[in-house]
């Protein structure tokens, strides 16, 4: 949710036409890795330290991943069903394919990333999350973008602040 709500805060201050979604957790090991966006929606974590710089499952699509805008308002964003830990990075896979794209990525030496220990405990798992998944595609049109609920409470962009805004938003009871 918060992933779809960073996009569509960014497209009421720009009309930007490539996203980059990156969890604050990962850090890059090679700057040659292209931040930028392709023919398809791209996974540019393929290497993760955690996991022994190797993909831990062919469909995983989580980390940092980047669309175009047409891209991602074909796939209607992010799930906006999942808390806790789990799911929304299988979903997202999911709506890839229901979209008929296919995911690109870089090379492998590459899509190195470090998982920084940001001190911050696990969420729990999502005890749904198996469950919401075998209807991610059947969801794809009514959750996402186009039902989105959110208020921003406050946003700041100041001088000390100039990589980024910081936007506070009430998304509702969980």
């Amino acid at each position: 949710m918060l992933f779809n709500i960073g996009y569509k805060e960014a497209l009421r201050l720009h009309d930007f036409q490539c996203f980059v979604f990156h969890d604050v957790d990962l850090l890059l090991e090679d700057d040659r890795n292209y931040y930028g966006c392709a023919l398809n929606p791209r996974h540019l974590s393929v290497a993760v330290d955690k996991f022994g710089y190797r993909l831990p499952y062919f469909t995983i699509c989580g980390g940092v991943v980047s669309f175009t805008k047409e891209q991602f308002e074909k796939i209607n964003g992010y799930s906006n069903v999942y808390w806790g830990w789990g799911g929304e990075d299988d979903d997202l896979y999911q709506r890839i394919r229901a979209a008929k794209y296919t995911l690109s990525r870089p090379m492998i030496e590459l899509g190195c990333y470090t998982m920084l220990n940001v001190g911050h405990k696990s969420a729990p798992k999502d005890p749904k999350r198996h469950k919401k998944l075998q209807s991610s595609a059947k969801r794809m049109t009514t959750d996402g973008l186009n039902s989105l609920q959110y208020d921003v409470i406050k946003s700041i962009k100041t001088a000390e602040y100039q990589l980024y805004t910081n936007i506070t938003v009430n998304i509702g009871a969980v």
